[in-house]
């Protein structure tokens, strides 16, 4: 059975801080009693001054600065450790989430764009920490209201049932509005991150839009996302509004009724002058924590729907895992055998059918063929950043599934189009090849990719971060760091994602030179668009919508006059 959104943060979050609840909740008991003493001090006070009692000159004032003192020390008791769990608790559901989406299956990160996924972590975040404050203040405004209705009981009965009469007409109304406020703060919520995902897309692509002159579009396409949300927000607007008429239409209607039974009751001599004033005193205190309560009640929906859009990263459930009872890998040269293969996205597309192939230990096989014919998926799939759904694949005679992940991924090296560098230094960068490496391996390795040489010129060498000098470095000395980081993992098997496409010729007969030390005596699978830098290849696979088509030598497929051939005429045409 699924558990209520704030059920659950507080059995799987807040309750781990339930020490600091408890104080803040003891604040709360102690900010409501000193409220409600306000009433019944009142009442003592007025009723000494009638009986000309002369002690009540001292200990009048003296009550009145202890009941003040008191609410104070409570706020302030509430406040910090209320305050202090939230954003502990806070943090922890950060930590889980991106804990949770760094583990996740490809497929479910992909699903949604990087800057949507990021205001889960910032305005889903910042709005339930905000709900669950406003709860908290709901709750002692509750507190308030109970603790002074007894008072104001004990001073007169009648009186008081009456307006608590009042104040529960507010509860229908109040449950409508709030089951509306739920649905549209849920929209709101995911209109704010499409806006964040299409602020971020435009500007990523300024130069593209500046250069053909796209600025009108990515205004229109924006404004379209701001008005929408503007209408979500003023929904929202309008429906917490109603909120208050209502609360200050039943505070009048309570003091209306209020009056008019004073009067009736003063009349007949069944109340006195100072239950009056004091009731007067205990409504004053309980008006402003009445009016939370309809805050509390539009704050606690848009928390919740909130929470939801957090609990659905928390609750994603990846499926490719490691198996109860792994194996070890073999200890071979990295032999691949695709048998049978087949495999469909999530979103039902098939991208691979029957695929069939066998790849000798230290050979080199490149994959080529046109836009989408499952090259890419061949890549995801051997360090199972998918899983087949037909079929298997066995790296040394060992279907990749009976290993663990890190085991299978510690065999296997990446260099890709796109020289991926995180934030940190540039030896770290490389480093991030093998755990535990030496400077010196670091070193050798940068060397063997030849970026030994622009890193040492850097003003900080291998200590340079990447985050201040990633604009300063070219694509290809990012692509030198990226064949470093390969060489230092030293794996039996590499994976060639096209990594010299967007690189000049001079760059790129730096990094071949590279790529060749790296691939010498490892299996290597490459993936080729242009087909001049895999005429080499001991083996040419042809795919065509996700079908092995043609396999081969160079000269062997352009000899069949098929696809290949097609292509390569294509490429060097005239």
């Amino acid at each position: 059975m699924k558990r209520r959104p704030y059920r659950r943060l507080w059995l799987d979050w807040l309750n781990h801080y339930r020490g600091m609840l408890t104080l803040g909740f003891i604040g709360m008991i102690i900010g409501a009693l000193a409220s409600a003493g306000y009433a019944k001090g009142l009442q003592w006070i007025i009723d000494a001054f009638e009986a000309s009692e002369p002690d009540v000159i001292w200990w009048g004032p003296l009550l009145m600065v202890a009941l003040t003192s008191s609410k104070g020390f409570g706020t302030w008791l509430f406040q910090v450790n209320s305050n202090g769990a939230l954003v502990r608790a806070e943090t922890d559901l950060q930590k889980a989430m991106h804990k949770k989406l760094v583990f996740a299956d490809l497929a479910q990160v992909q699903g949604e764009s990087p800057t949507a996924l990021s205001t889960r972590f910032t305005a889903d975040i910042l709005l339930v920490r905000q709900s669950v404050m406003q709860i908290f203040t709901g709750v002692s405004s509750v507190l308030i209201l109970v603790f002074t209705v007894a008072v104001m009981l004990s001073i007169d009965w009648v009186i008081t049932l009456t307006l608590v009469a009042v104040f529960s007409l507010a509860v229908l109304p109040v449950n409508r509005i709030g089951a509306r406020l739920h649905l549209v703060s849920r929209d709101t919520q995911d209109d704010l991150a499409l806006m964040t995902g299409d602020i971020s897309e435009a500007l990523g692509s300024i130069r593209m839009a500046r250069s053909y002159q796209l600025e009108s579009y990515l205004l229109r396409s924006a404004d379209r996302v701001f008005d929408r949300l503007l209408k979500l927000k003023l929904r929202l607007i309008n429906l917490e509004a109603r909120l208050s008429p209502i609360m200050e239409s039943l505070s009048g209607a309570a003091i209306a009724v209020l009056l008019i039974v004073v009067t009736w009751r003063l009349s007949n001599g069944t109340t006195t002058l100072a239950n009056f004033m004091a009731l007067m005193a205990g409504f004053g205190v309980i008006s402003q924590p009445a009016r939370n309560l309809g805050k509390t009640f539009a704050m606690a929906k848009q928390g919740e729907a909130a929470l939801d859009r957090i609990f659905e990263i928390l609750d994603l459930e990846s499926h490719i895992a490691d198996p109860a009872d792994p194996v070890s890998m073999p200890i071979g040269k990295g032999a691949i055998s695709f048998k049978s293969v087949g495999f469909t996205y999530p979103d039902g597309k098939q991208a691979l059918h029957d695929v069939s192939l066998n790849v000798a230990a230290g050979q080199t096989v490149a994959f080529v063929g046109r836009s989408g014919a499952g090259k890419s998926t061949i890549f995801n799939l051997l360090p199972r950043l998918f899983d087949v759904s037909e079929g298997r694949i066995e790296i040394d005679g060992e279907d990749i599934r009976n290993v663990t992940q890190s085991d299978l991924r510690s065999r296997i090296a990446l260099v890709s189009q796109e020289s991926v560098l995180l934030s940190g230094t540039i030896g770290q960068n490389i480093g991030f090849g093998r755990s535990g490496a030496t400077q010196a391996e670091i070193e050798a390795a940068a060397k063997a990719a030849a970026a030994h040489g622009f890193i040492s010129a850097l003003p900080q060498g291998y200590d340079s971060e990447v985050a201040a000098t990633a604009s300063t470095l070219s694509g290809g000395e990012k692509q030198r760091i990226s064949i470093a980081r390969a060489m230092l993992r030293d794996a039996p098997i590499l994976l060639l994602d096209e990594p010299t496409s967007a690189l000049d010729a001079e760059s790129e007969a730096l990094i071949r030179k590279g790529l060749d030390v790296l691939s010498k005596g490892r299996t290597t699978l490459v993936i080729a668009h242009r087909l001049a830098t895999i005429r080499d290849a001991d083996l040419i696979v042809v795919l065509d919508h996700g079908r092995i088509a043609e396999t081969g030598c160079h000269d062997e497929l352009l000899a069949k006059n098929g696809i290949y051939a097609e292509l390569f005429r294509l490429q060097f045409a005239g």
